[in-house]
């Protein structure tokens, strides 16, 4: 099998762990994207890896952007599989963040070659971060559950009581081909609102890195997220304050996440969405004023 990936040099990292978040699969609230792109900001992340996009990505369903100036074409930007290197402080672990979409071709090939990369990185641990909807209120402190294919990782977290068959990302293909090659490897989800999972929201992405920050022992500043967190909670409280019927809507999903006997008419997320939808796009956007005469 042909190499999906070159790996220019071997640093050498201080047990370095791995994050990953590849788009395509639910992603909730753009949680998972949402943290991972914090991660790279705010480690100053470097790339040290491209995967094989052609080998891997259907360009006609992710068509490159090209950027046309008075007639002149001036750059043309592709879609890429990146793995990016964050070197920790002095004393802290060394990071590394896998990103980009999932891959259209060569699942089995694409994860024996992260595998290989993480066994030529000498990598500790691996987490992957996601979100999906879920019977829950945004008043409410974000839940995590854990996924893994070890049954003693998994319990690092609160798990999902059931047993539950469906269609996969391939983040949980590369959870169990990396807990079989020997990588302890975790899968933390964010529970969503369902009426915010169209969106971004960021506090389930907080809670993410929150929780990442906890199982890597790795010190982080997050009051660039938290401040998003607040502003974006206060938006959706003053929807709820200015439509009362929101209220009720979301009164009605607290008695389902409360485990109370559902009645009849229960309303979806999309409904709940949409009203706030309506709402918000008629504020001014942050730190504009909607008086006409200031």
């Amino acid at each position: 099998m042909a190499s999906l990936f070159e790996l220019p040099e071997h640093p050498e990292l201080r047990d370095p762990f791995m994050v990953m978040h590849l788009t395509g699969w639910t992603d909730a609230g753009l949680a998972g994207e949402t943290a991972s792109e914090f991660l790279r900001s705010a480690w100053n992340a470097e790339r040290l890896v491209e995967f094989d996009a052609d080998e891997l990505l259907d360009f006609r369903a992710r068509r490159p952007v090209v950027r046309i100036a008075n007639g002149l074409v001036e750059s043309v930007t592709w879609t890429g599989i990146e793995l990016w290197l964050a070197k920790g402080e002095p004393g802290q672990r060394d990071a590394l963040l896998l990103t980009g979409p999932e891959p259209d071709f060569r699942w089995r090939g694409f994860c024996d070659e992260v595998v290989r990369a993480c066994t030529e990185l000498g990598v500790s641990e691996v987490f992957g971060l996601g979100a999906f909807p879920a019977p829950a209120v945004h008043t409410d402190p974000v839940q995590i559950i854990g996924t893994s294919a070890d049954p003693e990782l998994a319990t690092r977290l609160t798990v999902v009581p059931a047993i539950v068959e469906l269609s996969a990302g391939v983040q949980t293909m590369l959870e169990h081909r990396l807990h079989k090659a020997g990588f302890p490897t975790l899968g933390i989800w964010a529970r969503v609102p369902p009426y915010l999972a169209g969106g971004a929201h960021p506090p389930a992405a907080l809670a993410l890195v929150r929780t990442l920050i906890l199982l890597s022992g790795l010190d982080i500043e997050t009051t660039e997220l938290e401040m998003a967190a607040a502003e974006h909670l206060e938006q959706v409280d003053m929807a709820v304050q200015e439509r009362p019927q929101i209220a009720e809507l979301i009164e009605q999903i607290r008695s389902v996440a409360g485990d109370e006997e559902p009645g009849m008419g229960v309303p979806s997320g999309d409904e709940i969405a949409a009203e706030l939808e309506r709402f918000l796009s008629q504020q001014p956007p942050p730190g504009e004023s909607d008086d006409p005469d200031r």
